[in-house]
């Protein structure tokens, strides 16, 4: 205990502590009348100042420090689950897509859906998949056909996808993207606007490399990076050269994602809801009527969610209703 309050204590305790245990020593020192109890006495004050000094001057401020030292002292101690939710995250205040831009070839395929009285189909995304090994195995283990989007780098992720293409179901590259905010780390494999076209191309394959079954991609974040059009363009190009598709995950009304795969004659889509920006099991299920709803009157929709435990147990409850108004589909089936 000691030790500790010496420790926590400024460097105005520290030599002031010294000062009082030396009075006091000296003062002691002249109370004791035979010599050598004195000179044991001496050593002993010696002794245990040179073990004050050692332990209470590196925590001393005017002593100097290595460079980082005071830093990596006032970092707080983090559990392992907390460590998990600071390595994958989204970024705040995603907008929900106000119109949904119906090309011709869309509003062909909706009309001769609901001619043929095909139920509507609806897509649901679980992105950030590859950190969470528990809730993961849940998630793949429910008679849902969920698409998986997989982050490149992440511990289970090679595991976890492989177990996806196993089950039949559609596996993604969640690709890492740079945004707005640096407060917002996207995570290993990220693509950042300062990247050359050949590195963000590079970048792009390295990514895909640790997805092997990906048939398509979406973007992780990406509010800054999927605004540029020339950046984009270098994404998609790695994508098309490959026969992938892109979904457009619109983490900004200014994403020129699925505009640019539209030109680039590249199989894409956009996401119309996301499910858990809120996570809460009731509030889930609410968006996952605003989904079906969506798909009953647009003939088809494309919901996105993540790997919370929140989203798993809406999943596990309300989910089982979605069978009855509309057909849970791979992603890909959606894509034009």
């Amino acid at each position: 205990m000691i030790m500790k309050f010496i420790k926590k204590s400024s460097a105005k305790y520290c030599r002031s502590g010294l000062f009082l245990f030396f009075c006091c020593g000296c003062d002691l020192k002249n109370l004791i009348k035979p010599r050598w109890l004195q000179n044991i006495f001496s050593c002993s004050v010696f002794v245990v100042a040179l073990l004050l000094i050692v332990v209470a001057l590196p925590s001393c401020r005017f002593l100097p420090q290595k460079e980082g030292a005071r830093e990596r002292e006032q970092l707080p101690r983090i559990t392992q689950k907390q460590a998990e939710r600071k390595i994958v995250f989204e970024e705040p205040d995603i907008p929900e897509p106000q119109e949904t831009v119906i090309t011709g070839k869309e509003k062909m395929s909706v009309s001769s859906s609901a001619v043929k009285g095909r139920r509507p189909k609806v897509a649901i995304i679980i992105d950030d998949m590859g950190y969470h090994q528990q809730i993961g195995r849940r998630l793949l283990a429910l008679d849902l056909n969920l698409t998986f989007s997989f982050l490149p780098g992440a511990p289970f992720t090679l595991k976890q996808e492989n177990q996806a293409w196993e089950q039949g179901r559609d596996v993604m590259l969640h690709m890492p993207m740079e945004a707005r905010s640096a407060v917002w780390n996207p995570g290993p494999g990220a693509l950042y606007l300062k990247f050359s076209p050949e590195k963000i191309r590079a970048m792009v394959a390295k990514d895909l490399a640790a997805v092997p079954h990906a048939i398509g991609s979406n973007n992780h974040m990406g509010s800054r990076f999927t605004e540029d059009r020339a950046a984009m363009h270098e994404v998609l190009a790695v994508l098309k050269k490959r026969g992938l598709f892109f979904i457009d995950s619109y983490t900004t009304a200014r994403s020129t994602g699925l505009d640019e795969a539209r030109k680039m004659s590249i199989p894409a889509a956009r996401r119309h809801v996301f499910l858990d920006n809120v996570q809460d099991r009731e509030k889930i299920c609410r968006q996952l009527d605003k989904l079906v709803a969506l798909a009953e009157k647009k003939g088809w929709a494309i919901g996105i969610g993540h790997p919370h435990t929140a989203t798993l147990n809406a999943l596990g409850s309300c989910g089982r209703q979605l069978g009855g108004s509309v057909e849970v589909v791979g992603v890909h089936t959606l894509v034009r």
